[in-house]
């Protein structure tokens, strides 16, 4: 597992975190019980607080996608197919909300933001 942070990004790094490793975890590159490295090394490697890389973890932990044991660390979550489907399902919803009112902000008619999306998938 590759982490990185963009300290330029205007994303919260903890949330940088978060998505590279829910989208791990979705993406199947993550299966579960895979372990996640110490949340002391990956502050080291990354040059970031301790307190940051928690943070990050923790949510995961709240949003289902890491279990902690206790002395042994953390680890990827068994998720049903069902589960990672809707997982997918919400995170698409969200960026579509946000770029469907990007783009009613700037005028864009849904067939513009459509001839958009294909050209660049």
């Amino acid at each position: 597992m590759r982490l990185s942070v963009n300290p330029n990004d205007k994303t919260p790094i903890y949330r940088q975190l978060y998505e590279q490793i829910a989208a791990d975890v979705l993406s199947g590159a993550l299966p579960a019980g895979t372990p996640l490295p110490p949340i002391r090394t990956v502050s080291k490697e990354l040059g970031v607080s301790m307190i940051t890389v928690r943070g990050a973890w923790e949510a995961l932990e709240r949003d289902g996608y890491l279990l902690t044991r206790a002395g042994s660390g953390c680890f990827v979550a068994p998720i049903s197919e069902q589960g990672i489907e809707d997982k997918r399902a919400q995170k698409l919803a969200a960026g579509a909300d946000a770029l469907i009112a990007d783009a009613k902000a700037l005028g864009v008619t849904k067939d513009e933001l459509l001839s958009l999306i294909d050209e660049r998938f």
